[in-house]
Protein backbone atom coordinates (compact mmCIF):
# COMPACT_ATOMS: atom_id res chain seq x y z
CA UNK A 1 0.00 0.00 0.00
CA UNK A 2 1.35 3.32 -0.91
CA UNK A 3 2.01 5.86 2.18
CA UNK A 4 -0.59 8.53 2.01
CA UNK A 5 -0.72 11.98 4.03
CA UNK A 6 -4.14 13.06 3.80
CA UNK A 7 -5.77 13.90 6.75
CA UNK A 8 -9.71 14.16 8.14
CA UNK A 9 -11.33 17.33 7.16
CA UNK A 10 -13.40 19.51 9.80
CA UNK A 11 -17.19 19.51 8.63
CA UNK A 12 -20.13 20.99 10.30
CA UNK A 13 -22.29 19.57 12.90
CA UNK A 14 -19.09 17.99 14.46
CA UNK A 15 -17.55 18.68 17.21
CA UNK A 16 -15.10 17.73 20.04
CA UNK A 17 -16.06 14.52 21.83
CA UNK A 18 -14.47 13.52 25.18
CA UNK A 19 -14.48 10.06 26.59
CA UNK A 20 -13.79 8.94 29.91
CA UNK A 21 -11.48 5.62 30.81
CA UNK A 22 -13.95 2.44 30.15
CA UNK A 23 -16.81 4.50 28.27
CA UNK A 24 -18.07 3.01 24.54
CA UNK A 25 -16.51 4.43 21.76
CA UNK A 26 -18.81 3.10 18.80
CA UNK A 27 -17.60 2.07 15.51
CA UNK A 28 -20.05 2.74 12.53
CA UNK A 29 -20.50 0.52 9.25
CA UNK A 30 -20.55 2.87 6.01
CA UNK A 31 -21.74 1.75 2.53
CA UNK A 32 -19.21 -0.65 0.59
CA UNK A 33 -17.79 0.82 -2.39
CA UNK A 34 -15.55 -0.24 -4.81
CA UNK A 35 -13.42 1.42 -7.38
CA UNK A 36 -13.61 -1.32 -10.28
CA UNK A 37 -17.72 -0.91 -10.39
CA UNK A 38 -18.77 2.60 -8.72
CA UNK A 39 -21.68 1.04 -7.20
CA UNK A 40 -22.40 1.23 -3.67
CA UNK A 41 -23.39 -2.19 -1.72
CA UNK A 42 -25.51 -1.96 1.82
CA UNK A 43 -22.69 -3.49 4.58
CA UNK A 44 -25.34 -6.04 6.03
CA UNK A 45 -26.04 -7.54 2.82
CA UNK A 46 -23.08 -9.62 3.40
CA UNK A 47 -22.95 -11.92 6.01
CA UNK A 48 -21.35 -10.56 8.46
CA UNK A 49 -21.95 -10.34 12.32
CA UNK A 50 -24.78 -7.64 13.57
CA UNK A 51 -25.23 -6.28 16.14
CA UNK A 52 -28.42 -7.76 19.13
CA UNK A 53 -31.81 -6.74 17.71
CA UNK A 54 -30.23 -6.16 14.46
CA UNK A 55 -28.25 -3.00 13.04
CA UNK A 56 -29.70 0.90 13.46
CA UNK A 57 -29.08 3.92 11.07
CA UNK A 58 -26.31 5.69 13.10
CA UNK A 59 -26.04 9.27 11.20
CA UNK A 60 -26.07 11.25 14.79
CA UNK A 61 -24.53 14.39 13.36
CA UNK A 62 -24.94 17.08 10.33
CA UNK A 63 -21.46 15.81 9.04
CA UNK A 64 -22.45 12.34 8.64
CA UNK A 65 -25.80 13.69 7.13
CA UNK A 66 -24.25 15.51 4.76
CA UNK A 67 -22.02 12.32 3.13
CA UNK A 68 -25.47 10.82 2.09
CA UNK A 69 -23.77 7.63 2.91
CA UNK A 70 -26.03 4.59 4.67
CA UNK A 71 -24.16 4.99 7.78
CA UNK A 72 -25.14 2.09 10.83
CA UNK A 73 -24.31 0.27 13.93
CA UNK A 74 -21.94 -2.38 14.45
CA UNK A 75 -21.33 -4.73 16.68
CA UNK A 76 -17.79 -3.55 17.54
CA UNK A 77 -17.55 -3.43 21.53
CA UNK A 78 -15.22 -0.67 22.30
CA UNK A 79 -13.93 0.97 25.15
CA UNK A 80 -11.64 3.89 25.93
CA UNK A 81 -8.72 2.42 26.84
CA UNK A 82 -9.67 -1.31 26.95
CA UNK A 83 -7.33 -3.16 24.62
CA UNK A 84 -9.17 -6.63 23.79
CA UNK A 85 -7.50 -9.88 21.91
CA UNK A 86 -8.92 -12.08 19.93
CA UNK A 87 -12.66 -11.10 20.75
CA UNK A 88 -14.64 -13.21 19.32
CA UNK A 89 -18.36 -11.47 17.25
CA UNK A 90 -20.07 -14.96 15.76
CA UNK A 91 -19.74 -17.60 13.76
CA UNK A 92 -21.68 -18.23 10.29
CA UNK A 93 -22.11 -20.88 8.39
CA UNK A 94 -22.39 -19.77 4.67
CA UNK A 95 -25.28 -20.85 2.49
CA UNK A 96 -24.81 -21.32 -1.13
CA UNK A 97 -26.08 -17.62 -1.69
CA UNK A 98 -23.74 -16.23 0.42
CA UNK A 99 -20.42 -17.59 -0.57
CA UNK A 100 -21.83 -16.44 -4.00
CA UNK A 101 -22.28 -13.08 -2.76
CA UNK A 102 -18.89 -12.84 -1.02
CA UNK A 103 -16.92 -14.12 -3.70
CA UNK A 104 -17.85 -11.36 -6.14
CA UNK A 105 -17.33 -8.78 -3.60
CA UNK A 106 -14.18 -9.87 -3.39
CA UNK A 107 -13.67 -10.22 -6.79
CA UNK A 108 -14.47 -6.81 -7.45
CA UNK A 109 -12.55 -5.22 -4.97
CA UNK A 110 -14.93 -4.09 -2.45
CA UNK A 111 -13.79 -2.54 0.82
CA UNK A 112 -15.47 -1.78 4.25
CA UNK A 113 -15.70 1.93 5.34
CA UNK A 114 -15.66 2.27 9.05
CA UNK A 115 -16.19 5.39 11.54
CA UNK A 116 -15.34 5.97 14.97
CA UNK A 117 -15.82 9.54 16.49
CA UNK A 118 -16.31 10.81 12.75
CA UNK A 119 -12.75 9.79 11.79
CA UNK A 120 -13.12 6.97 8.45
CA UNK A 121 -10.36 4.24 8.92
CA UNK A 122 -7.38 4.31 7.50
CA UNK A 123 -6.00 0.63 6.29
CA UNK A 124 -2.82 -1.07 7.44
CA UNK A 125 -1.20 -3.45 4.87
CA UNK A 126 2.23 -5.00 3.04
CA UNK A 127 3.70 -3.31 0.45
CA UNK A 128 5.13 -5.13 -2.78
CA UNK A 129 8.47 -4.49 -0.95
CA UNK A 130 7.26 -6.26 2.29
CA UNK A 131 6.77 -3.18 4.62
CA UNK A 132 3.60 -2.60 6.95
CA UNK A 133 2.19 0.87 5.39
CA UNK A 134 -1.38 3.29 6.37
CA UNK A 135 -3.07 4.18 3.57
CA UNK A 136 -5.64 7.01 4.48
CA UNK A 137 -8.29 6.83 1.69
CA UNK A 138 -10.80 4.03 0.26
CA UNK A 139 -11.50 1.89 3.56
CA UNK A 140 -9.76 -1.65 3.93
CA UNK A 141 -10.64 -4.73 1.42
CA UNK A 142 -13.36 -7.57 2.32
CA UNK A 143 -10.78 -9.99 1.25
CA UNK A 144 -8.37 -11.33 -1.42
CA UNK A 145 -8.32 -13.57 -4.48
CA UNK A 146 -5.27 -15.97 -4.64
CA UNK A 147 -2.98 -14.93 -7.63
CA UNK A 148 -2.48 -19.15 -7.93
CA UNK A 149 -5.42 -20.39 -7.17
CA UNK A 150 -7.92 -17.46 -8.02
CA UNK A 151 -10.23 -18.69 -5.14
CA UNK A 152 -11.65 -16.35 -2.86
CA UNK A 153 -10.45 -15.57 1.25
CA UNK A 154 -12.37 -13.44 3.60
CA UNK A 155 -10.32 -11.15 6.44
CA UNK A 156 -12.35 -12.12 8.95
CA UNK A 157 -10.36 -11.07 11.92
CA UNK A 158 -9.28 -7.37 12.01
CA UNK A 159 -6.75 -5.09 14.35
CA UNK A 160 -7.93 -1.87 15.31
CA UNK A 161 -5.43 0.76 16.46
CA UNK A 162 -7.00 3.54 17.66
CA UNK A 163 -4.95 6.79 18.59
CA UNK A 164 -5.74 8.81 21.34
CA UNK A 165 -4.86 12.19 23.00
CA UNK A 166 -5.50 12.93 26.66
CA UNK A 167 -7.20 16.06 26.81
CA UNK A 168 -8.73 17.74 30.30
CA UNK A 169 -10.40 14.51 32.27
CA UNK A 170 -10.96 12.56 29.38
CA UNK A 171 -9.31 11.25 26.33
CA UNK A 172 -9.71 12.42 22.24
CA UNK A 173 -9.69 10.07 19.40
CA UNK A 174 -7.58 11.39 16.78
CA UNK A 175 -6.47 8.52 14.96
CA UNK A 176 -8.18 5.20 13.41
CA UNK A 177 -6.67 2.24 11.27
CA UNK A 178 -7.59 -1.82 10.75
CA UNK A 179 -5.40 -4.48 9.85
CA UNK A 180 -7.40 -6.61 8.39
CA UNK A 181 -5.98 -10.32 8.07
CA UNK A 182 -7.66 -13.66 7.07
CA UNK A 183 -7.33 -16.80 9.72
CA UNK A 184 -9.17 -19.84 9.53
CA UNK A 185 -9.89 -19.95 13.29
CA UNK A 186 -9.96 -23.61 15.15
CA UNK A 187 -11.01 -24.07 19.03
CA UNK A 188 -8.64 -25.19 20.95
CA UNK A 189 -9.53 -29.41 21.51
CA UNK A 190 -11.23 -29.55 18.09
CA UNK A 191 -14.58 -27.91 19.94
CA UNK A 192 -16.81 -28.00 17.30
CA UNK A 193 -19.13 -24.30 18.04
CA UNK A 194 -22.78 -24.52 16.68
CA UNK A 195 -22.59 -20.51 16.38
CA UNK A 196 -25.62 -19.73 18.62
CA UNK A 197 -24.43 -20.97 22.15
CA UNK A 198 -22.88 -19.27 24.64
CA UNK A 199 -20.30 -21.87 25.19
CA UNK A 200 -19.28 -21.19 21.95
CA UNK A 201 -18.17 -17.74 22.82
CA UNK A 202 -16.23 -18.35 26.05
CA UNK A 203 -14.19 -21.56 24.30
CA UNK A 204 -10.77 -20.41 23.32
CA UNK A 205 -9.66 -20.46 19.77
CA UNK A 206 -6.09 -22.29 18.82
CA UNK A 207 -5.60 -19.58 16.13
CA UNK A 208 -5.18 -16.50 17.65
CA UNK A 209 -4.15 -15.27 21.36
CA UNK A 210 -6.65 -13.49 24.10
CA UNK A 211 -2.90 -11.52 25.51
CA UNK A 212 -1.32 -10.09 22.94
CA UNK A 213 -1.62 -8.24 19.51
CA UNK A 214 -2.16 -10.80 16.55
CA UNK A 215 0.23 -10.72 13.80
CA UNK A 216 0.59 -11.74 10.34
CA UNK A 217 3.60 -14.57 11.17
CA UNK A 218 0.67 -15.93 13.76
CA UNK A 219 -1.31 -17.13 10.39
CA UNK A 220 -1.27 -20.69 9.66
CA UNK A 221 -3.97 -20.71 7.16
CA UNK A 222 -6.57 -18.18 5.67
CA UNK A 223 -10.20 -18.76 5.69
CA UNK A 224 -11.41 -19.40 2.52
CA UNK A 225 -14.90 -18.55 0.78
CA UNK A 226 -17.19 -21.80 -0.19
CA UNK A 227 -20.61 -22.88 0.78
CA UNK A 228 -20.60 -24.80 4.50
CA UNK A 229 -17.79 -22.41 6.01
CA UNK A 230 -17.78 -21.71 9.00
CA UNK A 231 -16.57 -17.68 9.39
CA UNK A 232 -15.75 -16.40 13.03
CA UNK A 233 -15.40 -12.96 12.83
CA UNK A 234 -12.65 -12.20 15.46
CA UNK A 235 -10.86 -8.49 16.40
CA UNK A 236 -8.00 -7.03 18.67
CA UNK A 237 -8.46 -3.37 19.87
CA UNK A 238 -5.10 -1.70 20.75
CA UNK A 239 -4.74 1.99 22.14
CA UNK A 240 -1.86 4.41 21.26
CA UNK A 241 -1.34 7.49 23.15
CA UNK A 242 -0.83 10.54 20.41
CA UNK A 243 0.42 14.42 20.50
CA UNK A 244 -1.50 15.16 17.84
CA UNK A 245 -4.64 17.37 19.26
CA UNK A 246 -8.30 16.82 18.01
CA UNK A 247 -8.16 20.09 16.08
CA UNK A 248 -5.42 18.72 13.98
CA UNK A 249 -6.15 15.20 13.64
Amino acid sequence: MALSTAKAFYIPGVAPQTFTRGEEVPLKVNTLTSTKTQIPRDYYRLPFCQPEGGPTMASENLGEFLTGNKIQSSPYSIHMLTEMYCAKLCQVELSKIQSAKLLLHIKYGYHNNWIIDNLPSAAVGVDVEGKVRKRYAGGFPLGFMSSDTKKPYIYNHVNIEIDYHPYEAGYRVVGFAVEPLSVAHEFQGGYVWDGSSAEGMAKPLDTCSTTRHMTRNDIMNSQIVTPGSKIIYTYDVTWIESDVEWSSR
